[in-house]
């Protein structure tokens, strides 16, 4: 995972992508996390890294946008419907390692169910 520095507009913008699908605390109203959210958190192809970066002027830095980066083999197996999520397993691990503890409890409730 990496993480970026990006201009608060850029944020809906990233997650508008048609290459890339909300994970974590962007995919949460799976399990009922609703709200707003000043951050991102997105799977995106290894081979997009570098134009994603450039199209929205992001910084390697600390920030409000988590990134990770999927290779191209197995990018159809995450792609698969056209919800733009990830799957609903993997959202969930995500939410397990999110700096909210809300996120991580609701995460940890829809596992063990």
């Amino acid at each position: 995972m990496e993480e970026f520095d990006a201009h608060p507009s850029e944020l809906k913008r990233i997650l508008a992508r048609p290459d890339v699908l909300a994970t974590g605390i962007s995919a949460g109203d799976v399990i009922g996390l609703v709200g707003p959210v000043s951050n991102v958190e997105i799977y995106a192809p290894a081979a997009r890294r570098h134009a994603i970066i450039d199209e929205h002027a992001m910084l390697a830095s600390p920030g409000p946008v988590r990134m990770r980066w999927v290779p191209e083999e197995a990018w159809p197996l995450l792609d698969r419907d056209d919800d733009r999520r990830a799957p609903r397993a993997a959202i969930l691990l995500d939410l397990l390692e999110s700096d909210e503890p809300r996120a991580r409890r609701e995460a940890a409730r829809a596992l063990a169910s």
